[in-house]
C-alpha cells in the first residue's frame, strides 16, 4: 500500500513536470516561428523591387551662360556633368544625387572634350577630333577627378576600355594593342591587317546589369569587363585572346569570312554569314574545331540583322521579318515571332523588350513575354532600360520643348507616365532611381522610383 501511495502521489507531480516543458517547447516554437516569420516579410520587403512615381525633383545644378555641349552621367547615386566654357575649356565636376549642389570634385582643366562617361571607377574623357584627324583620351579618377592616363588617338583607329585594359586598333600600322591602364604598360600587341573591325569585345553584359540608352548602348560604363576579345586571323581564322598577356584560349581556321556577323557571349562565339539562307554557328570559345550546335533560318532568302543575347541562357537572331529566340545550351527554338525590321532586343527580367520599324508606322517598341507573345506595344516610341525588370519609354523622334516620359514596370507590362522634360534624351542619364538631364539653364536631378513598401 506504501507503494502505491507513493507512486499516486508522484503521479500528478510527473505530470505537472511534463506539462510545463510542454508549455516551454510551444512557447519556444510560437517564438522561433514568429521570428522566422518576421525574418521572412522583413527579408520579401527589401528584395521588393522599385515601383515608378511621378518625376520627384531633388535639385539642380545651374549652367553658366553660354555653356556648351552639357552632358550628365549617373552612376548609381554619383553623378558627373560636364559643359564647355566660354574660354573654350571644358568643366567637369562629380555631384551626389541626393545633394547635386554640392560638388565631390571639379576639374576645369580639360580642352576639347567632344564627350565624356562614367566607366567603372574611372571617367573617361573623350577628345574632340583636330584639323589632322588627332583626338586624346583621358581616363580620370572617379573619386577624385584627377587624370592618372592618356591615350593618343587617330582617325581611322578604334578603340575600346575593357575592365582595366585600353585596346586600340591602330589604322596607322594595322596594329592592335592593349596596355594596363593602372600602370601604363603593353601587355599585347598583334598584326591586324584585318581592319578596325575585325575584332570583338566578349559580352558579358547581357543587358543585365546596367541601364541603356534609347539606342542601346549602356549609359554608365563599358560593355564588358571579360579580359578576353575574338579577333580575325589568316585563312578566315578566328582566336580568343587573353588582355592580360595576349595568350591564346581557343584557335580555328576557316570559321568566319570578312564581313560576317561575330558576337562573343561569355564561353561562346556566335558567326553567321550575312547572306540568305545562312547558318548560325555556336562554339565553344576553347575549342574552336567543332559547333557546338547550328541553326539554319526556314526562311531561306532572309539576312541576318543581328545576334545578340536577350535572357538568361537566350540569344537573339534578327532578320529582316523575324525574331527568333534560341537556347545558347541547345540551339532549341524558344520562339520565332513575325517582326518588320527588328533592330534591337534587349532582356528585362524573363520578357523581351523589341525595336522594330516600317514605313508605315515608324519605329515601335513591344514588349515579349517568355514565350514571344505581345504584352503590350508602343508606336512611335524608344525605349531604354532601367534594370532587369523595367524600362523608360520616350518619343522616337522628341519635340522641341516639354515631352512626356513614361515608366514600364515590364513584370505587368504597366505603363505610367511619370512627367514631362524640357531635355535631349542624350543629354539625360538614369540609374534605377535617379534621373538627370542637362536642360537649358541648369541641370536637374529628379527621384523617379521609391521602394514599393514605402508609399
Amino acid at each position: 500500500m506504501h507503494t502505491h501511495a507513493l507512486a499516486d502521489d508522484l503521479r500528478p507531480r510527473r505530470s505537472l513536470w511534463l506539462s510545463r516543458r510542454a508549455r516551454w517547447s510551444a512557447s519556444a516554437v510560437i517564438v522561433l516561428t514568429v521570428a522566422l516569420l518576421v525574418f521572412t516579410v522583413v527579408y520579401r520587403v527589401s528584395q521588393r523591387p522599385y515601383g515608378f512615381d511621378r518625376l520627384d525633383r531633388i535639385g539642380g545644378v545651374a549652367l553658366p551662360d553660354g555653356a556648351e555641349r552639357a552632358r550628365a552621367y549617373l552612376d548609381g547615386g554619383r553623378a558627373f556633368l560636364g559643359h564647355a566654357t566660354a574660354d573654350g575649356r571644358y568643366e567637369l565636376r562629380a555631384v551626389d544625387a541626393d545633394k547635386p549642389g554640392a560638388a565631390v570634385w571639379t576639374n576645369a582643366a580639360l580642352t576639347d572634350v567632344d564627350t565624356f562617361r562614367s566607366a567603372r571607377g574611372m571617367v573617361e574623357v573623350t577628345g574632340r577630333p583636330a584639323a589632322d584627324g588627332h583626338r586624346r583620351i583621358t581616363l580620370l579618377n572617379a573619386n577624385n577627378g584627377v587624370p592618372f592616363a592618356a591615350f593618343d588617338v587617330q582617325a581611322g583607329d578604334r578603340w575600346s576600355l575593357i575592365g582595366k585594359y585600353f585596346v586600340r586598333y591602330s589604322a596607322a600600322d594595322q596594329r592592335l594593342v592593349v596596355t594596363d591602364v593602372g600602370n601604363g604598360r603593353q601587355t599585347a600587341a598583334w598584326d591586324q591587317p584585318g581592319g578596325p573591325n575585325a575584332w570583338w569585345p566578349t559580352d558579358n553584359w547581357s543587358g543585365q546589369q546596367v541601364p541603356t540608352s534609347t539606342s542601346g548602348e549602356p549609359l554608365d560604363e563599358a560593355l564588358t569587363v571579360d579580359p578576353h576579345i575574338v579577333r580575325a586571323t589568316a585563312d578566315r581564322g578566328l582566336e580568343v585572346v587573353g588582355l592580360a598577356g595576349g595568350h591564346v584560349l581557343g584557335a580555328g581556321t576557316g570559321l568566319a569570312d570578312p564581313g560576317d556577323l561575330v558576337y562573343a557571349y561569355e564561353d561562346q562565339i556566335f558567326v553567321a554569314p550575312r547572306a540568305a539562307g545562312a547558318q548560325l554557328r555556336v562554339y565553344d570559345r576553347t575549342h574552336l574545331s567543332k559547333p557546338q550546335w547550328t541553326w539554319s533560318s526556314p526562311d531561306t532568302q532572309a539576312q541576318p540583322l543581328f545576334v545578340t543575347a536577350c535572357g538568361e541562357q537566350r540569344v537573339c537572331v534578327g532578320e529582316e521579318h523575324h525574331l527568333t529566340e534560341l537556347n545558347t545550351d541547345t540551339g532549341e527554338v524558344v520562339f520565332r515571332i513575325a517582326a518588320e525590321r527588328p533592330s534591337l532586343a534587349v532582356p528585362v527580367g524573363d520578357r523581351v523588350m523589341l525595336r522594330t520599324a516600317t514605313q508605315a508606322i515608324g519605329v515601335t517598341e513591344t514588349l515579349l513575354d517568355a514565350g514571344g507573345r505581345t504584352v503590350n506595344s508602343w508606336p512611335g516610341k524608344r525605349a531604354a532600360r532601367l534594370d532587369e525588370g523595367s524600362y523608360l519609354l520616350l518619343p522616337a523622334v522628341p519635340p522641341p520643348g516639354q515631352y512626356a516620359w513614361t515608366g514600364v514596370d515590364a513584370s505587368r507590362g504597366a505603363a505610367r507616365e511619370l512627367g514631362t522634360l524640357d531635355a535631349r534624351p542624350d543629354a539625360c542619364t538614369w540609374s534605377h532611381t535617379y534621373l538627370a538631364c542637362a536642360t537649358p539653364g541648369e541641370f536637374v536631378f529628379y527621384r523617379i522610383r521609391a521602394p514599393w513598401y514605402s508609399l
